[in-house]
């Protein structure tokens, strides 16, 4: 008996281990699964570099000279000096007078335009120069009688010619006094004006009455936008805004002549 049990427990040892050899050869032949990995790769953005482009400006220079040419014109413009001699050119000699001459208002006229003339600025150019030369030269040749009046005709020729020449080169330079508007009148008044450019308008004024003389800017709607001027009796002055395209009011006060030069700036 105990020999039928231990050849019994060889064979349950054989065959343990003829499975267990069975098991070793399947796991052997297993053919291993191939596992496939997705790795989203998010690129790092290389920063761009974006070329700034300054463009370039031209800036206007405006020498001394053409400063002083601007306030010379504004000053003739101010003080219709031009338009008064040209009303000066039409006036008729009349009857000659021992104690007066041919015409004493024509002579007393070119005298006061005479003494309003040099007391201004001498300007810078020679062009601008010749055009006050002329005018003083043909005031000076005023004296009233038909031939005075003969001379100061062919004078105010010279004038025109001289005038047009300085306008012309104060225009190749990009100067707004060629252009500029001018206003003239007497006592309270309401004038409108219109500007094509928006920009820096320069307003030069004179009055040359006794009492409160001021000038008040408003859009086309009657909105307030600055007091230009608010003096008492004589007033000679400039004041700059800047305005945009449009139509304007001035709402003038005054007691005595008065004028008003508007340009660009």
């Amino acid at each position: 008996m105990q020999k039928n049990t231990g050849i019994l427990f060889v064979f349950l040892c054989i065959a343990f281990l003829f499975i267990a050899g069975c098991a070793n050869k399947e796991t052997a032949n297993v053919t291993p699964q191939i596992v496939y990995i997705t790795v989203l790769v998010t690129p790092t953005p290389v920063p761009t570099t974006i070329a700034t482009v300054t463009p370039e400006m031209t800036l206007t220079t405006i020498s001394p000279e053409m400063i002083l040419d601007e306030e010379f014109i504004d000053y003739v413009n101010s003080n219709k000096i031009f338009e008064s001699m040209e009303s000066l050119e039409y006036a008729n000699p009349g009857a000659y007078s021992i104690s007066t001459g041919y015409n004493a208002a024509s002579r007393e006229e070119a005298e006061r335009l005479t003494a309003i003339l040099v007391k201004s600025k001498m300007p810078g150019t020679e062009k601008v120069k010749a055009y006050r030369s002329a005018m003083l030269n043909a005031l000076a040749v005023m004296d009233g009688s038909t031939a005075g009046f003969s001379r100061y005709r062919d004078a105010m020729e010279t004038v025109i010619l001289t005038k047009n020449a300085a306008f012309a080169e104060l225009h190749s330079t990009g100067s707004g006094v060629v252009n500029a508007i001018n206003l003239a009148g007497h006592g309270d008044d309401v004038r409108m004006f219109n500007t094509t450019q928006s920009g820096e308008k320069i307003f030069t004024m004179h009055h040359d009455g006794d009492h409160n003389f001021a000038i008040t800017l408003k859009d086309e709607d009657g909105r307030y936008i600055s007091l230009l001027a608010n003096e008492i009796g004589e007033y000679n002055g400039k004041k700059t805004e800047n305005l945009t395209a449009g139509n304007y009011t001035l709402d003038i006060t005054a007691d005595g002549e008065w004028t008003i030069g508007i340009r660009s700036g």
